[in-house]
């Protein structure tokens, strides 16, 4: 998807974040976006604020917090499982 029309899609979510954090966040955004994933995602509940950018053929899974001082995730094909648990869970 076109970074133009992602960003409409996105911006809600990064509006989210502290005025001074939004241009960051979104140049990462972009960044990450510039490497084609196939379909783009948004978490919720313990996830809410991340984007998950979806690479198929890698079984990479890309989850990109609109907070800066919050982790970057990096799961494989269980990533659906994972973004299901607490932080704390994942990282034990």
């Amino acid at each position: 998807m076109p970074w133009e029309k992602l960003e409409e899609i996105v911006k809600p979510i990064i509006n989210k974040a502290a005025k001074g954090n939004r241009n960051i966040i979104s140049n990462r955004f972009e960044i990450i976006n510039k490497n084609e994933p196939d379909f783009v995602a948004v978490g919720q509940a313990g996830f809410d604020g991340y984007v998950i950018f979806a690479f198929l053929k890698k079984s990479l899974f890309v989850c990109e917090s609109i907070h800066p001082d919050n982790a970057t995730y990096i799961f494989d094909d269980s990533w659906k499982e994972l973004s299901q648990k607490t932080k704390a869970e994942i990282l034990d």
